[in-house]
């Protein structure tokens, strides 16, 4: 599970995109959007290679990790080139494509049944969370101190778990997590609307990513451990 900070308000001395021009704004949208897109389009990829065994599942499934690690130093790596033409889409699918590699093996397990609801849920639920920040124009940023005070519980319970392997636990944490980001798509997308700068594309959209992906990960939990009783 992994999520790191978002912008609350503009960083000083950029131009967030609810201050300049209708056409401006939709050019930035378009290109986070553009960008969410292709990086889900990779992260597929990743996801196939990783979940095939004749392919990457078992040097993934060997080395989780290692590549665990490598999403770390991936993510960081994604931010410090966000405003570095052509070296921050590059790091952004290297990133997006690893973190489908690392979830290769959960697909494997848990079988493309499940797979497949899991992410026609997360469309769902991303695409009417999206709409509705959209057409009510709230601003979310409100939500901070929950979201990350609830991000905290998560992880910690994760990682608790870990220990005591209990399968309701588990459970109730991955049904935590659907709630909760949920309600960090609220607060990504109300913040990219209002306080990024309409440079700061790839941030968006690495934002938004790690939404979604922390999204499917906690619904195929749910679902596997539903199907498994």
């Amino acid at each position: 599970m992994m999520k790191f900070g978002s912008a609350a308000q503009a960083t000083y001395g950029v131009t967030p995109a609810a201050s300049v021009s209708v056409g401006e704004r939709l050019v930035f949208i378009k290109k986070v959007y553009g960008l969410l897109a292709l990086s889900l389009v990779t992260a597929a990829i990743g996801a196939h290679l990783g979940s095939d065994p004749n392919l990457l599942l078992i040097p993934v499934a060997s080395n989780m990790m290692l590549f665990f690690i490598l999403q770390i130093g991936l993510v960081f790596f994604a931010q410090f080139a966000a405003k570095k033409p052509g070296l921050n889409m590059v790091a952004l699918f290297s990133f997006t494509t690893v973190t489908g590699l690392v979830v290769g093996p959960l697909l494997y397990r848990v079988g493309p049944s499940i797979a497949f609801e899991a992410f026609a849920l997360t469309a769902l639920i991303f695409g009417g969370l999206t709409m509705y920040v959209v057409f009510s124009k709230r601003d979310f940023s409100f939500m901070q101190g929950f979201l990350f005070t609830g991000l905290m519980v998560v992880v910690i319970g994760s990682l608790l778990n870990m220990f005591f392997g209990s399968s309701l636990a588990q459970f109730m944490i991955s049904g935590a997590a659907v709630l909760l980001f949920s309600g960090f798509i609220l607060y990504d997308t109300s913040n990219i609307l209002r306080y990024y700068g309409t440079d700061e594309h790839v941030s968006a959209t690495l934002a938004l990513y790690l939404d979604i992906l922390n999204l499917f990960i906690a619904l195929l939990s749910i679902l596997g451990i539903a199907r498994s009783e």
